[in-house]
């Protein structure tokens, strides 16, 4: 089977089209800057050079069409079996579905506690059936990696009927990314019980035991949990009530702050990056280092609430963007549990390894860098529900 992998992004676009008899990636493609007029294009088959463009992208329409007219160079679009998307939350569904209109409906439902990615995906999704009215669309959900998680660990402490009749509970995200390290660690180092730790713009920490999830820093939202590059994370809910009360805030005013003009940019107070928050801090930026400390407070205070969860972890995993290229950071939040068993030998760790360990052989749990990989687990999922429609 051939399926294409897509993945939107805010003003990006970028895709990648699986041979899954040995999930090899056949053609990838990139789009940046939607709406610029020097939008950025690049794309590439197989293990050929990439080629590269700058050119005028008007909208996510004529990016996705311009992925599949280089596509159309070497593959026909009858070879491409279904459209796989790494989709985000839906009111009642989970799991890899078709996106039938209903489906699109339940993301619509839910549309406002992940509006950026609902709204994202749902355009792309439409550009889709627009240019490839005969090809199946098909969603893995985030949530479905968390199903397994206990009522104990999903619940809220409020009414239970608000649960019973809104759904109101904790969800969790980067679904497939958590798994594809639950699974890589168990293949690399036979980890049964692993602390997976997503860490960049978008973070989160999950407890994975025996390949699923149980439990995870976000919540019902994605702006629940860790810092996020300007998303909030934890907060007290009258800490918000209070605020709001205070400034006299709508109710969409105080989603632009959580949502919009929190996390990593609130407290440095213009800063969203790491790179430039660890550059920034490095020249002696005070906010930066606040920032840095605190973002680094946020995962290790989740690593410790996961080793009593897990009763201790045979892996902690480090990946995405941050986590897989800042040894600063993980030695801020890895560095000093050595009363736990959990050892960090600096010059693995500040050699930025691949899919390799940064523990001393005496340490009671392996501390690992693993470049996560959200498009094949896509890719095989979509693969198991084509074969069993």
């Amino acid at each position: 089977m051939k399926i294409l992998i897509a993945n939107p992004g805010s003003t990006s676009y970028k895709c990648k089209l699986f041979e899954t008899s040995d999930m090899s990636v056949l053609f990838t493609a990139a789009v940046e800057r939607i709406g610029d007029n020097e939008g950025i294009y690049s794309y590439s088959f197989e293990d050929n050079e990439a080629k590269r463009e700058v050119l005028k992208i008007e909208d996510y329409f004529k990016a996705i069409d311009l992925t599949i007219q280089s596509l159309k160079e070497k593959y026909s679009i009858e070879d491409i079996n279904a459209i796989g998307f790494k989709t985000v939350h839906a009111k009642g569904v989970t799991g890899c579905v078709e996106l039938t209109d209903n489906v699109l409906t339940a993301m619509e439902d839910y549309r406002s506690l992940a509006p950026v990615h609902t709204d994202v995906y749902i355009t792309a999704i439409s550009a889709f059936k627009k240019l490839l009215t005969k090809t199946p669309l098909v969603g893995l959900f985030e949530t479905h990696f968390h199903v397994n998680i206990p009522e104990e660990a999903y619940l809220y402490g409020i009414p239970f009927r608000y649960y019973e009749k809104y759904g109101i509970r904790k969800y969790g995200f980067h679904g497939a990314s958590h798994r594809y390290i639950g699974q890589k660690a168990n293949e690399l180092f036979g980890a049964k019980k692993t602390i997976s730790c997503h860490l960049g713009g978008s973070s989160s920490v999950c407890a994975i035991k025996n390949g699923w999830s149980i439990d995870t820093s976000m919540g019902m939202s994605p702006q629940s949990g860790l810092l996020n590059s300007n998303r909030v994370g934890d907060l007290d809910a009258y800490a918000l009530l209070y605020l709001m009360e205070k400034e006299n805030l709508s109710i969409e005013d105080a989603r632009e702050i959580l949502m919009s003009k929190s996390g990593l940019l609130g407290l440095t107070g213009g800063l969203s990056d790491f790179r430039d928050i660890e550059t920034k801090m490095l020249e002696g930026d005070e906010r930066a280092k606040i920032a840095f400390r605190t973002y680094a407070y946020y995962v290790k205070r989740y690593i410790g609430e996961y080793l009593a969860i897990l009763n201790g972890a045979d892996c902690i995993v480090f990946t995405a963007g941050a986590g897989e290229k800042s040894s600063l950071l993980r030695k801020e939040i890895i560095g000093e549990l050595e009363n736990l068993g959990i050892i960090l030998d600096d010059k693995k760790n500040n050699s930025n390894p691949v899919n390799q360990k940064i523990s001393k052989e005496n340490s009671n749990t392996i501390i690992a860098v693993i470049p996560t990989n959200e498009e094949l687990i896509v890719a095989k999922e979509v693969e198991k529900y084509l074969l069993n429609i």
